[in-house]
């Protein structure tokens, strides 16, 4: 079935050409953009068949993790290069493959310095760390480098919450949150 996906996919993005429109006094387009345009078009389509359904589907996850990583390495100046990266690293971490969406988040952060979502990929790669890898000590540097960075980001008041949580094991945070939910519901009444 996998290569039956794979091959789906294959031929579903060569099948349909979508270069330029040569016909005489048509319009010329741009064929990279056509072709990344079409590629786009089709990952949104896999996107939607995947999220429609109501189980994980590792399998179809897997393809379109590979579909993202292809447009990106094909198309590295596009706009939506970044973009699928990201999402790419999303799939990868469903996949539970932390190391994977922490190469993802790299590659953004030393590609795509300029991208309107970076300080996003910068904290993705903090949260990862400290939340699947168990790496404190990393995963403080790099919330560290989100507030150094982004001081006035949404991202940067959650960075200092998760550093001021990283001296705690999961229990002692959970029993702290029940300490705070049961004050402020105190505090409502």
């Amino acid at each position: 079935m996998k290569y039956f996906t794979i091959g789906l996919l294959a031929m579903g993005l060569t099948a349909c050409g979508g270069g330029a429109d040569d016909s005489p006094g048509g319009p010329q387009k741009d064929p990279h953009h056509m072709e990344a345009a079409e590629m786009a078009s089709r990952i949104h389509v896999m996107e939607d068949t995947l999220f429609a359904k109501p189980y994980f589907d590792r399998q179809g996850a897997g393809a379109l993790l590979d579909v993202y990583k292809t447009f990106a390495k094909t198309y590295p100046v596009d706009t939506m290069a970044p973009e699928f990266l990201f999402r790419a690293a999303g799939v990868a971490k469903g996949l539970s493959d932390p190391q994977g969406s922490l190469l993802l988040y790299g590659r953004i952060i030393k590609d795509y310095p300029n991208w309107k979502r970076i300080a996003d990929a910068y904290y993705m790669k903090a949260f990862t760390l400290d939340n699947d890898l168990g790496s404190k000590g990393e995963a403080k540097t790099a919330y560290e480098e989100v507030i150094q960075r982004f001081p006035d980001h949404r991202f940067a008041d959650d960075a200092r919450a998760m550093i001021d949580n990283l001296q705690y094991t999961d229990e002692e945070l959970i029993e702290r949150f029940k300490k705070m939910n049961e004050n402020s519901s105190g505090d409502a009444l």
